[in-house]
Formats: C-alpha cells, sequence, structure tokens
C-alpha cells in the first residue's frame, strides 16, 4: 500500500482562494476601463490658452463671417473660470445686401472688418459632459470699419467708415481629445458711424442717410480650436 504524497498544500484552503483570486482579477480588468470613464473636466482653468479657426453665416444681413480669436483663463470665479481674449473677423454681404438696392436694379456690396476683446466666463455642466464640453458667455467690445459699395446705372460710388462695436456671445467646445476641439457660437453685434464717401462714376448727391451706417449682425460661428496649455 503506497503512502499519500504530501504536497504542503491544504486542499481546503486552495479551494477558498479561488473566488478570492478571481476577484482580484476583476478588479484588475475593470479599474483601467473606470479610471477612462472618468475623463477629466476640460473646463478652461486659469493660465490656459485657446486659439480659434472660425467660420460662419449671419442672418442679419445675409452674410459669410471668417476669422480667428484667442482666449486666455484668468482667475477661477465660482464654479467657472474668468476669461479675456480677441477676435478678428471678416464679414462679407452675400446676394442681395440691399432690398431697395435690389428693386432699383443698383448692386451694393457691403463688408466689415472688426476687432473686438472678449470678457467671457467659462462653466460646464457637472456629470459626464464636462469631461467634454466647455461652455462659455462673452461680452464683446471693440472697433469695426465698414465698407460699402454702391453701383447704379448713373453712378458708382464707394465708402469706408470706422466706429465703435458691441455685443454678446453664447456657445461652447466640443473637446476631441486632451487639446483639440470644434466650437459653436451664436452672436448679437452692433455697430455704427459714418461713411467717407467718394464718387467714381457718375453725378450723385450724398445725403446724410448715405453718409450714416449701421451693422446689426445675428449670426452662428463655427470654429476649430487648440489647447495649447
Amino acid at each position: 500500500m503506497s503512502s499519500p504524497v504530501l504536497t504542503g498544500e491544504d486542499p481546503v484552503m486552495t479551494f477558498s482562494f479561488l473566488p478570492v483570486r478571481g476577484l482580484l482579477l476583476l478588479v484588475w480588468l475593470v479599474a483601467p476601463s473606470s479610471a477612462l470613464a472618468q475623463e477629466p473636466s476640460r473646463l478652461m482653468r486659469p493660465g490656459q490658452l485657446d486659439v480659434h479657426a472660425e467660420g460662419g453665416l449671419s442672418f442679419i444681413p445675409p452674410s459669410f463671417e471668417a476669422g480667428a480669436s484667442t482666449e486666455v483663463g484668468v482667475v477661477g470665479l465660482g464654479p467657472g473660470t474668468l476669461s479675456v481674449g480677441a477676435q478678428l473677423g471678416l464679414r462679407q454681404c452675400l446676394l442681395a445686401c440691399s432690398l431697395s438696392g435690389v428693386l432699383a436694379l443698383e448692386r451694393v456690396s457691403t463688408r466689415d472688418v472688426h476687432v473686438l476683446g472678449r470678457l467671457g466666463y467659462h462653466f460646464t455642466w457637472p456629470g459626464k459632459s464636462q469631461g467634454k464640453v466647455d461652455l462659455q458667455g462673452a461680452l464683446l467690445g471693440g472697433v469695426m470699419e465698414a465698407r460699402i459699395l454702391r453701383d447704379a446705372p448713373e453712378f458708382r460710388y464707394e465708402g469706408r467708415g470706422r466706429g465703435l462695436a458691441f455685443g454678446l456671445a453664447v456657445g461652447g467646445n466640443y473637446f476631441l481629445s486632451s487639446r483639440f476641439f470644434v466650437g459653436c457660437e451664436a452672436r448679437l453685434r452692433f455697430a455704427s458711424g459714418l461713411y467717407a464717401l467718394s464718387l467714381t462714376r457718375g453725378s450723385y448727391a450724398f445725403t446724410q442717410e448715405d453718409r450714416q451706417w449701421v451693422r446689426l449682425g445675428l449670426g452662428t460661428v463655427f470654429s476649430a480650436g487648440v489647447r495649447l496649455f
């Protein structure tokens, strides 16, 4: 009769450790995916700098807009961050820039260039969206240069003038990675000034209404940007 071979392991203890090992293995596999699910907030922090390239449409009047902007976080304020920045933009009127001009068989083209400062406030919704979204509202203020070309059968003139511009903006950025994002912003702007007009063909007596320009812009701008640091 052969003697049992002693291995030094208790079968009861070995069996009891199997569920524990399985549980530890499950925790080890799930832990990385849980860490990835809890992404850090994309809310702009003090010292962070965003740069955007922009393009979009204005509805009043119908026009195309393109430009660039930059913004830096300054100080934490409540649940968000106060920021300052600047934006440069060009707006070109499309199709019927003037209904009266269309009816009178005239071609009226307007173009505006603006340089505006931004005072913004960045915030985010708590929960899963904070890992991808940075929302913001901003006050705008600066200078706009307005240009006009009016071409009629009897005359043709050009003009340009500068004036103060103000506005509001509301929008947000969606982060595709830790640095790159796409964004959308609705903007309302107002500016006014006087044209310096010059006649290039025919004869025409300029009126005060011709010299005065007013720009009320309402539109949506889409952007692609990068958070530099």
